[in-house]
């Protein structure tokens, strides 16, 4: 996507867009890594997605070409965490189910998946670490209004991918992950910038604009980090973002390194956005110190 696309997507969000110099910095590391392109036939679903009248069966059919999405598909849909009253044996059953916004955002999520799975090396540990944090990102999507699930994994999946991008572009940025995300981010942020001239959050949103993710998740992906929550004409951003911030800090709880000002920040922003219980909190906590993801 260049400057000049990105400009005309803007909506009424505009404010909470990426400079043109901004953007810019991160097109050109993006440029340096060997970035894999979304199927077309995510790109088609996306596209019917926002045609004026949607057809469910057009959708389905694009899904069913691709024999390898359509058994992530149901599988996902077939797993506990959907909590169907029967087993769901063909992908236009499922959009039956789901409705063609969930069955688009999960295909895509899956695409993803399968897009950026690392299988060796250290920059697995990076990739296993984002499907954790998307794991307790939709954990807590279950627990608050406004956001779904497949939104909640979408951007899970997505907003450290920027991450894996720096990992193929510079020596030791997995060291510094290593060290930083999890208990001091805007330190890991200062890093990025130093030595690449942008950062993950700012790659993410990105691609989550090239893959044509919907404007309020790769907008929650480059505002993720930010010290207060925004805002936003379309509240599902602040909340994505606190999400985010409230998996960030129960990873930290879980490895011990959730003491850190920014650590507790997270948690205070994000319990205030959510308003979650105190009897799920303290079984977020619990599943989080025990890893029962």
């Amino acid at each position: 996507m260049t400057a000049q696309a990105l400009a005309q997507r803007q909506t009424s969000n505009r404010s909470l867009y990426p400079s043109k110099p901004v953007f810019e910095a991160a097109l050109n590391v993006v440029r340096r890594a060997p970035v894999p392109q979304i199927p077309d036939v995510v790109m088609a679903l996306r596209r019917e997605l926002t045609r004026p009248e949607p057809d469910l069966k057009a959708a389905s059919d694009l899904i069913a070409l691709d024999p390898v999405l359509t058994g992530q598909v149901l599988r996902v849909v077939n797993s506990p965490a959907f909590n169907l009253p029967a087993q769901v044996s063909g992908v236009h059953q499922a959009a039956g189910l789901l409705g063609l916004a969930r069955l688009t955002n999960l295909a895509t999520a899956e695409a993803i998946n399968r897009l950026l799975e690392v299988n060796q090396g250290p920059v697995r540990v990076l990739w296993e670490s984002i499907l954790g944090t998307a794991r307790i990102v939709t954990a807590v999507a279950r627990l608050t209004p406004d956001i779904g699930e497949d939104d909640a994994y979408l951007f899970g999946i997505m907003h450290d991918v920027g991450s894996l991008i720096f990992a193929n572009v510079t020596d030791n940025y997995i060291a510094e992950w290593s060290f930083r995300a999890d208990s001091t981010p805007s330190e890991l942020l200062a890093h990025e910038r130093t030595t690449l001239g942008t950062d993950h959050a700012v790659v993410g949103f990105l691609l989550a604009n090239n893959w044509k993710l919907p404007e309020f998740i790769a907008l929650a992906i480059l505002h993720h980090h930010g010290t207060r929550h925004l805002e936003a004409e379309d509240r599902r951003i602040p909340r994505l973002i606190a999400l985010g911030q409230l998996a960030h800090y129960l990873v930290a709880l879980a490895n011990g390194t959730d003491e850190t000002a920014e650590m507790l920040e997270y948690r205070d922003q994000a319990g205030n956005m959510l308003d979650i219980g105190e009897p799920e909190w303290a079984a977020l906590c619990r599943q989080a110190v025990n890893g029962g993801w």
